[in-house]
């Protein structure tokens, strides 16, 4: 493995570690809440939802990191379902409860009230005749059966939902999702950032065909107003110079001696990855491309794509970034530094 690919995956690794924990642990409520309510296919539901999320949070465009965020919503909903589940219905059915025990004490007050009046016109008829001591003596018996139903209930406490901690719990559940939901998006995001585009000049450079030993090369100066050609064809005897297909390099893009060497100029290598890393760190940092970066600071971007890819190159033994484009890009992250402490 090169150094550029470690440094590469040692930028990666830690988001890709907190994006895969943080969407298996929301998968598993996610998953319980799908086939729950849609069936054997509920994991496929839930496992969809979240790769369309992790793909449309990657692109760069407004309209689709607005479906995103309600993407987002709807693969966070069902975990929050889950883990709040049962505090809702241990808060509503508290409610019924309460609801039922105050409606009981209220019959039972009622049927007390009749039960005192019946057995006071069975008092009353006694007086005149004979015959009413055992309806007298059953009522009292219900009566007090009523009394001691209504004194428990009136001493039993009103029913409680869940104690302080379990309700505490399960908040902390909740609120643990969401921030494993906004720790997923902004892995995604970040590593969305590091992938780092080919500049368009070598694009078109690596499109262009390599000339044969039968094909003819002309330099531009040697062209005349009119076109005609003003040196002799390049054959196998002399060798075709590619800088015409490459376009004439800026300052920025001249080589010192050593461009095939690991350090340039007053530059070692650990200086060069050091310069590496601040300038990853700012373009992560300001949300901005490689490409926003050079207009802003007239860095070529082919520069800045030969300084990512410093040790491929030079281990293949082809041009680099020059010492001259190094010194201009560490002027420029101390001119941005010093902007952003004087701020």
């Amino acid at each position: 493995m090169t150094t550029t690919t470690r440094a590469h995956w040692s930028h990666r690794l830690p988001a890709l570690a907190v994006l895969l924990g943080a969407i298996t642990l929301l998968q598993v409520h996610a998953i319980q809440f799908w086939m729950e309510f849609v069936g054997p296919m509920g994991w496929a539901w839930a496992v969809l939802l979240e790769g369309v999320a992790v793909w449309l949070w990657s692109q760069r465009q407004a309209l689709r990191r607005m479906l995103a965020l309600v993407t987002s919503l709807l693969a966070l909903a069902g975990p929050l379902y889950a883990v709040c589940e049962p505090l809702v219905e241990e808060w509503q059915s508290a409610g019924s409860r309460d609801a039922g025990r105050e409606l009981r004490i209220e019959q039972l007050q009622r049927e007390a009230s009749r039960l005192e009046e019946t057995i006071a016109t069975f008092r009353a008829n006694s007086e005149a005749r004979a015959g009413w001591l055992e309806p007298i003596q059953v009522a009292q018996a219900r009566l007090q059966e009523v009394d001691h139903e209504l004194a428990g209930l009136v001493a039993q406490p009103s029913a409680q939902a869940l104690s302080w901690r379990q309700q505490a719990l399960v908040v902390m559940q909740a609120l643990a999702l969401v921030i494993f939901q906004l720790a997923a998006v902004l892995s995604v995001t970040s590593l969305a950032r590091q992938r780092q585009p080919v500049p368009a000049d070598l694009g078109s450079v690596s499109a262009s065909p390599i000339p044969t030993s039968r094909q003819v090369c002309v330099a531009p100066q040697d062209m005349g107003m009119g076109g005609a050609m003003a040196s002799p064809l390049a054959t196998d005897e002399a060798p075709c110079n590619l800088d015409a297909e490459l376009g004439a390099p800026s300052m920025s893009e001249m080589n010192d001696d050593d461009e095939l060497a690991m350090a340039k100029g007053n530059f070692t290598y650990a200086d060069i990855v050091e310069l590496r890393d601040a300038l990853n760190q700012l373009l992560e940092e300001r949300e901005i491309t490689q490409a926003a970066f050079c207009r802003g600071h007239g860095i070529s971007p082919r520069d800045l794509s030969l300084l990512q890819r410093h040790e491929e190159r030079c281990s293949a033994g082809e041009r680099t970034i020059s010492a001259t484009a190094l010194e201009r890009l560490a002027r420029a992250l101390r001119d941005t530094a010093a902007g952003r402490v004087a701020t």
